[in-house]
């Protein structure tokens, strides 16, 4: 499930703290008496669970941020070396080096504008791949006439395998990490947590300070769930998901470096002509 957007997390946590209220009024309005003769029974095992559930909670958050921050830093070094690429085709003669430089252009277009979008439905873009093969297949067809030529040619593949790296990378963390069966406990755990609370009922104690705690922890608890699924799908266009803008910043680059290129593709990396 795609991240909810700001605004309706806010309301999603409301209403999750609202139901749990509404419940606590609703036990305390069926109870003809406290659900528990001693309370204090039922405190090992709220302790349990709550304990147990934020530890599995907290463990979720680390490695779902773990994909958050490895997508974020797979961005940056692809786009990083996308840029040093650009730099080194300047070394091969002008006409391999201006039809390099201009593949390299219509990739990170692709990238930024026709990849990104598709990501966030853990899809890849077609327009990515042919214009890798494109410059793949100038490279085969160079002549290495010079010392200088060998060595850029060297230099620009070594770049490219880090590209490479870091392309398979930022495409794999598109995938969301929890799987579903993380998913069903850690939604058992928030309602077992909101159920034991609601067995503390007790209709001697004021009903707003019962419906105030029992609706603070399902907000608690609601918003842990959120934060998970929103680190886990780091490209989802909300507030704060990953940008392509090193990919951008690399775009206006080579644009800086070589201000009359003239790439064969469209602004979103489509090949010129073609709709």
């Amino acid at each position: 499930m795609d991240p909810p957007s700001i605004p309706i997390a806010i309301l999603i946590m409301v209403a999750a703290a609202g139901l749990a209220a509404l419940a606590m009024v609703a036990v305390r309005r069926l109870a003809r008496g406290p659900l528990l003769i001693d309370p204090t029974r039922g405190t090992t095992m709220i302790t349990v669970v709550g304990t147990a559930f934020a530890i599995l909670l907290a463990f979720i958050i680390v490695d779902a941020f773990q994909t958050y921050s490895g997508a974020r830093s797979a961005a940056d070094e692809e786009a990083t070396a996308t840029l040093e690429m650009f730099r080194t085709a300047g070394r091969f003669p002008a006409e391999e080096g201006d039809a390099l430089r201009s593949d390299l252009v219509c990739y990170a277009r692709a990238v930024a504008y026709s990849e990104w979008p598709a990501m966030r439905d853990g899809r890849t873009s077609p327009l990515v791949v042919p214009w890798i093969n494109r410059w793949n297949g100038a490279l085969d067809r160079s002549g290495l006439r010079t010392a200088r030529e060998r060595l850029a040619f060297s230099q620009f593949t070594t770049e490219d395998d880090a590209r490479t790296t870091a392309g398979v990378e930022r495409f794999r963390e598109a995938s969301p990490s929890v799987p579903s069966i993380l998913w069903l406990v850690l939604i058992l755990g928030a309602c077992l947590a909101v159920a034991l609370q609601l067995s503390m009922g007790d209709p001697r104690e004021r009903l707003w300070v019962h419906a105030a705690m029992i609706g603070t922890v399902a907000a608690i608890l609601t918003a842990g769930l959120l934060l998970v699924n929103y680190l886990d799908h780091p490209y989802s266009g909300e507030s704060g998901s990953i940008e392509p803008t090193a990919m951008q910043f690399s775009l206006a680059a080579m644009d800086g470096i070589d201000p009359d290129l003239k790439p064969p593709c469209e602004a979103d990396g489509r090949p010129l002509g073609r709709s």
